[in-house]
């Protein structure tokens, strides 16, 4: 247990005040979030994880801290195969398997996008929403602040925190003119907050399971938003897909209630 020294809510509020800060003009004041001083706004709030996360982690544990959150991220060997095959198919799955179960009832079949439209495009596209999202993210959100969540919190209890700050936190971007018009328009938000809540469920169960895996956590989150682009989602699709997912998030919820009291 790490005590009373570690602060993993003045994490959250630092972490929501700094994107913020610098998201908001973009939104009021009309910039383009992806040209000029706006897309310098978008990247320098978008590593506010990462930045409170790495501050927080040497602040209240120095150099050791810091050593086990970069084994975390690094070293596969923390999660067993099946997980790590659960970890990159859950999302691609539940997403196709939302798709069929509609072309059961005379649907279309899922229609499956290249990003860029060729191979080496796709790559660079991954490349950049991997950096843009994933990596930075998540050494914030599960590298500090869920680990030190969990040492005040049962685990579902700091899965709610933490999916309702994750949530907020994306809210500026739906008030970006323009963010969302190459990734095929902006969600439903209602739908958006809900699925954060139980990727955020399901998150925290991988992370128990797998020794505290950043790096797992860091390739689930890669396969949601990647997947995402691939896979093209009408509303009656996502409906499905967010039943499918509900299930497994309440599946995980129940697991992390066990866990608990285990």
């Amino acid at each position: 247990m790490r005590g009373e020294s570690y602060r993993p809510h003045a994490f959250l509020a630092a972490m929501l005040g700094w994107t913020w800060a610098l998201w908001l003009p973009v939104a009021l004041f009309g910039l383009d979030p992806w040209s000029g001083p706006g897309r310098t706004l978008l990247y320098l709030g978008g590593i506010g994880p990462l930045l409170a996360g790495l501050w927080f982690q040497h602040r209240y544990s120095a150099g050791r801290g810091l050593r086990d959150l970069w084994v975390r991220l690094v070293d596969p060997r923390r999660a067993p195969v099946w997980l790590w095959c659960a970890a990159i198919a859950l999302i691609p799955v539940l997403s196709l398997t939302a798709h069929s179960l509609l072309a059961l009832t005379g649907s279309t079949l899922p229609e499956i996008t290249l990003p860029g439209g060729s191979w080496p495009a796709a790559v660079g596209f991954a490349a950049f929403i991997f950096l843009l999202g994933p990596l930075p993210e998540e050494i914030g959100w599960r590298g500090y602040g869920l680990d030190v969540l969990l040492d005040r919190h049962a685990p579902v209890l700091a899965s709610l925190i933490l999916a309702a700050v994750w949530g907020v936190w994306h809210l500026p971007l739906f008030a970006m003119e323009g963010y969302y018009a190459d990734f095929g328009g902006p969600p439903v938000l209602w739908l958006f907050l809900w699925s954060i809540l139980m990727k955020t469920l399901i998150m925290t169960w991988g992370y128990l399971v797998s020794e505290r895996s950043l790096l797992l956590m860091v390739v689930f989150h890669f396969m949601v938003n990647f997947t995402g682009e691939m896979v093209v989602m009408p509303p009656n699709a996502e409906f499905v897909f967010q039943a499918l997912l509900s299930i497994a998030g309440f599946t995980a919820a129940a697991y992390l209630m066990w866990w608990r009291r285990a």
